[in-house]
């Protein structure tokens, strides 16, 4: 049974509502808010899929086929992983909801372009209205309530967020903003640079470096200049005048890079790991193993009882949970999807798209942070990392099938 098209209309804009709340309380690390409106989106896509009818031509709906299928096949690789590693299927594993929850995610922001004329007029709005938020936010709970982390329990939470809304806040001041809105979010992007710095969290100011760097290969003329400058002068900054305790900290991960805690980790991981039968060297020991078979191969936890549930490598950490096949399946992944973007990036920087462009170039920035920050410091299949690579597979799918109708 169909809607109608303008009860369709609505549950488009619903699900753009959800979709926009989901991301920003998960940016607050509100689990219990976020997984709300992450269910809802998830009973909107359902809705939408199979109730609301389109206006569109007939290839048109079967490209959107295509590519809400597309959206399932991550789901269906990390349940059958799960399933050849430990032979039951992971109802009642945390990971899959993660995992459900970002397909929802993707799914929905597919879904979104049927009503792309509607919807784009509250894209920008809405990116700008949530840097603002998201730094207001973190400004009330660190310097109004005293809460070191802001609205986080964690700096790398704090750091991994506030890296992500700054690499959006400079893109919207540079290509999609004008007057008042650009000032504002040049102060949002200072004031979220200050709280990264402040955090401390190594992992996260090398994975912003490493985004930069990407924007500099990427970048021509002017705009490539500018950025190399502005680097610099950062960087120097930074440097020679240790704010944040940047350089004291730089200095003492390369000084003592062989005995930095994550080393050790590593180390007491690959011992682990060498006790692998043939079996688990192909297809892993599960997602919900690593914390307790860890335990006796921990110096941390032997010596002062310190717990982890993760490698702090994602390499070490895919290899652990699925063997060798499911690390070809997730190094492949990640792999295509950097193909994709920097391939969308060129093309449409050849054809000289430059709204397209600039999108394809800021969702690798957000990858970037994201994915190298998350690799070394939390597990790979946390709700975090699931779901910024969601976004970006969303709108690159978003962006196939705009451009075809």
């Amino acid at each position: 049974m169909n809607v109608s098209y303008q009860g369709a209309l609505r549950l488009h804009f619903a699900m753009y509502c959800a979709i926009a709340l989901c991301f920003f309380f998960q940016a607050l690390t509100w689990g219990s808010v976020y997984r709300f409106f992450a269910y809802l989106v998830l009973l909107l896509c359902v809705g939408i899929y199979f109730l609301a009818p389109q206006q569109n031509q007939r290839e048109h709906n079967q490209h959107e086929r295509h590519a809400v299928l597309k959206c399932l096949l991550p789901l269906v690789g990390f349940t059958v992983l799960e399933w050849i590693a430990t032979f039951h299927f992971p109802w009642d594993v945390k990971a899959l909801r993660h995992v459900l929850l970002a397909t929802g995610l993707m799914a929905g922001i597919v879904l979104l372009a049927r009503e792309h004329v509607r919807i784009k007029a509250y894209l920008i709005p809405t990116l700008i209205f949530a840097v603002y938020a998201y730094t207001l936010f973190q400004v009330v709970w660190i310097y109004g309530l005293g809460q070191i982390y802001g609205t986080t329990k964690n700096p790398h939470y704090l750091a991994i967020y506030s890296a992500l809304f700054l690499v959006v806040a400079v893109f919207l001041a540079t290509n999609w903003s004008n007057g008042p809105n650009r000032y504002g979010l040049i102060v949002a992007a200072a004031i979220l640079g200050f709280l990264l710095l402040n955090t401390s969290s190594r992992p996260t100011w090398i994975a912003l470096m490493m985004a930069t760097l990407i924007g500099i290969v990427c970048l021509r003329n002017r705009a490539k200049v500018i950025l190399i400058a502005l680097a610099g002068v950062i960087f120097a900054v930074l440097f020679f005048t240790d704010a944040g305790s940047f350089k004291t900290r730089m200095d003492d991960l390369v000084i003592n890079a062989n005995t930095e805690e994550r080393v050790t980790i590593w180390e007491d991981t690959w011992a682990m790991q060498q006790q692998s039968s043939r079996q688990q060297w192909l297809f892993g020991h599960g997602v919900e193993g690593f914390e307790n078979d860890f335990e006796p191969y921990s110096r941390y936890y032997s010596t002062q009882g310190i717990t982890y549930n993760s490698p702090h490598n994602a390499i070490l950490e895919v290899l652990y949970l699925f063997g060798l096949a499911g690390l070809t399946v997730v190094l492949g992944f990640i792999l295509w999807l950097y193909y994709a973007l920097f391939s969308r990036y060129f093309r449409s920087r050849h054809q000289s798209a430059q709204t397209v462009q600039m999108i394809a170039l800021m969702l690798l920035a957000l990858l970037t942070v994201c994915m190298m920050a998350v690799s070394i410091t939390l597990p790979f299949f946390i709700s975090i990392n699931i779901n910024i690579i969601a976004l970006v597979m969303g709108v690159m799918f978003y962006l196939d099938r705009h451009e075809k109708t």
